[in-house]
């Protein structure tokens, strides 16, 4: 399909643009990075998608960079009402269910195969990664393999706490999906991230808010419908690899150490789950890494790169497209 490209924020060789509609509404923004490896990876068909987490969109150019370096075509996602697709629905950071992420994420996964003329290694951080998952539980075939990357697979305080917050959610969430949970903001994670603050990178406040997106009813309750839809499925089989930092501090207050450890969520529960969802795992844990690995020290970054990178070299492989 031809797709209207235009040029990015992000500057030379990266394009984006809209993946249209689906049956739950806009499907968000398409980033493609055409780099200096055969611009946007080899011919061999083998590409990476991204898919970022919740009140996030796609920054991370180093990443782009890294994917291109090992003759990756390199695809990234912008969620719907997320960074570049803010504006093309209604509610900024709200996606209602987990049949919308799976749209999005779809219509990603088969641009990037129409690009490359494989399947691709679909990689997701956090709520992208929850995304990605339950993709790749349910259409396997489309994939060569599946990177998870801190993945929201378990509700906060455990599986049987979940089932009873979606019950109680259930009606408000039909009724008013879009009402706000009083829940108090808490912008650790940007903190440890954004440059203003002392971290590296530079974000765009107009993309993704400092405190995150307010809570939403909605949300929430779809979050918890795909993590329960996890649970119930089967394994999946493709192989897949858990990128995450060896410790977390979720803690009420901040504190320095968060800059190197996941101050978002627990990496106990997240490992037990992966080991339990995925039948053929690796894990790269990486200790001083944040929330996302990838945007660790540098450091702890190269490391996570490098074991990354092994991966990627034996699973990444040329294939047919979906069909």
């Amino acid at each position: 399909m031809d797709r209207a490209w235009s040029p990015d924020f992000l500057g030379d060789g990266v394009e984006a643009a809209p993946l249209g509609r689906g049956p739950s509404g806009p499907l968000g923004i398409l980033v493609r990075y055409r780099g200096p490896q055969g611009a946007g990876g080899d011919d061999a068909g083998r590409a990476l998608v991204y898919v970022h987490g919740w009140s996030d969109y796609f920054f991370n150019l180093e990443l782009a960079r890294f994917a291109d370096g090992l003759g990756l075509r390199f695809f990234a996602l912008d969620l719907p009402e997320h960074g570049r697709s803010i504006g093309h629905g209604t509610v900024p950071g709200y996606v209602g269910s987990a049949e919308h992420y799976l749209e999005s994420v779809d219509a990603a996964v088969r641009a990037a195969a129409d690009e490359s003329g494989g399947s691709p290694v679909l990689m997701g951080h956090s709520t992208g990664g929850l995304a990605a998952a339950l993709f790749a539980q349910r259409r396997p075939g489309e994939l060569s393999g599946l990177v998870l990357s801190s993945p929201w697979l378990v509700p906060h305080g455990g599986p049987v706490a979940g089932r009873v917050l979606e019950a109680a959610l259930q009606p408000a969430s039909a009724r008013w999906p879009r009402a706000r949970l009083p829940l108090p903001p808490r912008g650790y994670y940007w903190r440890a991230i954004a440059k203003e603050a002392g971290g590296e990178w530079e974000l765009r406040s107009d993309l993704r808010p400092r405190n995150a997106f307010p809570v939403r009813v909605g949300w929430l309750h779809g979050v918890l419908e795909a993590q329960r839809a996890l649970r119930s499925g089967p394994r999946i089989a493709l192989p897949a690899l858990l990128l995450a930092s060896g410790a977390s501090d979720t803690g009420l207050l901040w504190r320095e150490e968060m800059r190197s450890r996941d101050a978002v969520l627990n990496v106990a529960p997240m490992r037990r789950a992966a080991a339990a969802l995925c039948a053929d795992l690796d894990e790269a844990i990486v200790e001083g890494g944040l929330h996302d690995v990838l945007l660790s020290a540098p450091a702890v970054r190269s490391e996570a790169y490098a074991r990354l990178g092994a991966w990627l070299a034996r699973v990444a492989r040329p294939g047919p497209s979906p069909g």
